[in-house]
């Protein structure tokens, strides 16, 4: 993992500012940041493939509906994304795609989680690049 986020102090909530080099590592950032969220992944191995594609209007619509992805597929049926094996991102006037393939495990309904998070908010967020890197605040509600 590459750990290009920092948490940051936040009344309520989760924040975090991501980074990357690239928009798909600052994705990935966000998907590490989510995972050590939500969950102490110790002992636990991925042995799962998933592949998920994603379309929004905007870069800022993209991250938040990927994060939001990965949290609704623990929700709703236990499974946990554990790492980003690939990610590509495609952006043209109309819009921007993500495809990612994600490694994951499906965990037992008991496992405890650190705290859930009920979405993955656009408060305060704005992607921008400065000096060829990429940065953004994320907000998880919990």
């Amino acid at each position: 993992m590459s750990r290009n986020y920092e948490f940051i102090d936040h009344t309520a909530d989760i924040a975090v500012k991501l980074e990357g080099s690239t928009l798909e590592e600052m994705f990935t950032s966000g998907a590490e940041a989510w995972l050590f969220s939500v969950i102490d992944k110790k002992n636990l191995k991925a042995d799962d493939l998933l592949e998920i594609d994603i379309s929004a209007n905007s870069k800022e619509e993209l991250l938040v509906s990927f994060l939001n992805e990965l949290n609704f597929l623990l929700s709703t049926k236990k499974w946990l994304c554990l790492s980003v094996q690939s990610i590509k991102i495609f952006e043209d006037p109309q819009g921007c795609e993500v495809s990612a393939e994600l490694n994951g495990v499906t965990i037992k309904k008991n496992h405890p989680l650190k705290q859930e998070i009920k979405s993955v908010t656009y408060h305060q967020m704005a992607i921008v690049k400065k000096k060829n890197l990429f940065s953004t605040r994320v907000v998880f509600d919990i």
